[in-house]
């Protein structure tokens, strides 16, 4: 006659999938999450206006007018990378730049001296490379620190850099127009619109 006790022994085992991670939503909280949007708000354009016009104060008068150029562009991207707080990777790259200025020409000549030597390899890369993979190259070399970038991630970064390039163009276009004014047009410079003093 066929026995009818219970099994205590045995237990139902438990799917996998309940003991272990989800690689897929662990990769997605460790990315850093980005948004355009916030380089269109007025408030954040007032404050990277602040910012610019504090740290372009604190620069010696250039020799010349190609020394100024070169100063307020690398201000201005530096305090862009400042503004972004280092949530994306093309502010990070920007803010260590400015520390390897000095050890970028003297790899200068070297490299020169490579790039010969090279070309015959580089065209038959180019030859094997289709039009789409070439043209995220070079989207890569066009956003700082994204050269070697998966697909997906250029992408979120280059959409994050053209806003914030979009709202450094209007805060410069404030300025030029105040000091073409005079500053007697207007009652009160960009900078002070803000009501806040920040600092670097």
């Amino acid at each position: 006659m066929a026995s009818f006790t219970p099994d205590l022994h045995h237990r139902p085992r438990m799917s996998s999938q309940f003991n272990k991670p989800n690689k897929t939503a662990t990769a997605a909280a460790a990315t850093p999450s980005f948004n355009p949007n916030q380089w269109t708000t007025r408030r954040q354009q007032q404050i990277y206006t602040s910012k610019l016009i504090q740290a372009l104060r604190r620069h010696s008068p250039p020799s010349s007018a190609s020394v100024a150029a070169k100063q307020v562009r690398e201000t201005a991207d530096r305090v862009l990378a400042v503004a972004a707080k280092g949530t994306m990777r093309w502010s990070r790259s920007i803010l260590s730049a400015g520390t390897k200025v000095t050890k970028k020409h003297k790899k200068a000549k070297v490299a020169a001296g490579r790039r010969r030597s090279r070309r015959s390899e580089i065209d038959k890369e180019k030859r094997k490379s289709t039009v789409v993979e070439r043209k995220l190259r070079v989207l890569g070399r066009l956003v700082p620190g994204c050269r070697k970038l998966a697909y997906s991630n250029l992408l979120d970064e280059t959409s994050d850099y053209i806003a914030a390039l979009e709202m450094q163009v209007r805060a410069m276009t404030d300025i030029t127009e105040y000091l073409g004014d005079g500053g007697g047009a207007q009652p009160a410079a960009p900078a002070d619109r803000l009501g806040t003093n920040v600092d670097l």
